[in-house]
């Protein structure tokens, strides 16, 4: 089949969307279809010959700087899209991107997939200066309609994301779950965790808990530093990610006079994340907003226990009291602190955690997503 994968998010972003787009293109190909990936221009970045890309004009906002949207469909065809023959358009938001793919898919005739990856009613502190009430009824109106009116097939990767569509007016016999797949993780050389602890300032021999993602108001944060307060001292919380609260974040830490136990590492390009999970102890993930948190599964990969937030869809993978301990936020540095001064319930967390059967693997993923293009062919 010939795929259009429509995404407002896509490399150099690196976040859960854009990785899993380019999961899918991959295996896509790898399974012998026709994916291009249709992404918003982002300055000053080349894409390689790995994955046919189209780009489309795009502006950045000062609210998001390091996400730039594509221009709006009422502004005509960009020029990627045109003379674009396609069997199936896949969209993976419902703004944006996602109005344009709805458009082509309109002119080809051709079905509407698309994945429904974000919380956005607990995006809406971005939207201003609509009061949050008229946003979030606005936000749920316009996901209804699109998700329901002009979607054939309707993909989320988590239960718990699927009851929220439900909520609000998206028939559950259009939904299907398919979690983004996880590919295999390389392995790591002592020398590498040497060289981070080193880059990082972590002494040797001191726990490290690690949270990667997005550093935004969301995510919840603040948590962690709440949480220190519960660990021995000699714990570093390293933070991987930039993000529009990270300014706001780095002066909190000053303020509060975390400086010695925290550490901003910033952007981490993804292939240099490998080194940085395997010299953490514990990973820390905060955020009550994620359909998924594709990051625990390749955390627990390198046999880190997770200590996660009880929200959204991160919860369904992984083991409450196996891998991970899922609690309030409020008590994630309590539960922190139970493992990192119980070295063999760490331990046996580490082993589970590596052997999980919970890591959703990227063929089963392309393989179920497959399906779900067949069966919007043919309703």
């Amino acid at each position: 089949m010939r795929v259009g994968l429509f995404t407002e998010s896509y490399e150099p972003v690196i976040n859960g969307v854009s990785t899993s787009v380019k999961t899918l293109a991959l295996e896509l190909i790898a399974g012998g279809h026709e994916p291009v990936v249709l992404a918003p221009r982002y300055p000053g970045y080349a894409d390689s010959n790995e994955i046919p890309v189209r780009r489309l004009p795009s502006w950045v906002s000062p609210w998001n700087p390091e996400n730039p949207f594509a221009h709006s469909p009422l502004l005509g065809q960009p020029m990627a899209l045109r003379n674009l023959p396609l069997d199936v358009v896949h969209t993976q938001q419902p703004f944006g991107m996602g109005m344009h793919g709805r458009r082509l898919a309109r002119q080809l005739g051709v079905p509407l997939v698309s994945t429904f990856h974000t919380l956005y009613h607990e995006y809406t502190h971005y939207v201003r200066p609509l009061p949050p009430a008229l946003s979030h009824w606005w936000l749920s109106r316009h996901l209804r309609l699109y998700y329901e009116g002009d979607c054939t097939r309707v993909i989320v990767p988590s239960r718990a994301t699927g009851e929220i569509l439900v909520r609000i007016g998206v028939s559950e016999n259009k939904i299907s779950v398919v979690p983004t797949g996880i590919p295999p993780l390389r392995p790591v050389l002592p020398a590498e965790c040497a060289a981070v602890r080193e880059r990082y300032r972590l002494p040797e021999g001191a726990p490290v808990l690690l949270y990667v993602g997005r550093l935004a108001k969301e995510k919840n944060i603040e948590a962690l530093f709440d949480g220190l307060a519960h660990w021995p001292d000699d714990v570093i919380l390293l933070l991987v990610g930039g993000g529009p609260a990270l300014e706001e974040l780095k002066a909190k830490v000053e303020t509060r006079q975390l400086g010695h136990r925290v550490r901003f590492a910033g952007f981490v390009p993804r292939i240099d994340l490998p080194p940085i999970f395997a010299t953490a102890t514990l990973f820390v993930f905060p955020s009550l907003t994620d359909t998924q948190g594709v990051v625990l599964s390749e955390a627990q990969s390198y046999g880190l226990p997770c200590i996660v937030a009880n929200g959204g869809g991160a919860p369904e993978f992984v083991r409450d009291g196996i891998d991970a301990l899922v609690v309030a936020p409020e008590q994630i540095g309590p539960a922190a602190a139970t493992l990192l001064t119980d070295p063999s319930r760490l331990q046996a967390f580490a082993c589970a955690a590596r052997q999980s059967p919970l890591h959703p693997t990227p063929t089963e993923m392309a393989r179920q997503i497959v399906a779900v293009y067949e069966a919007a062919r043919n309703d």
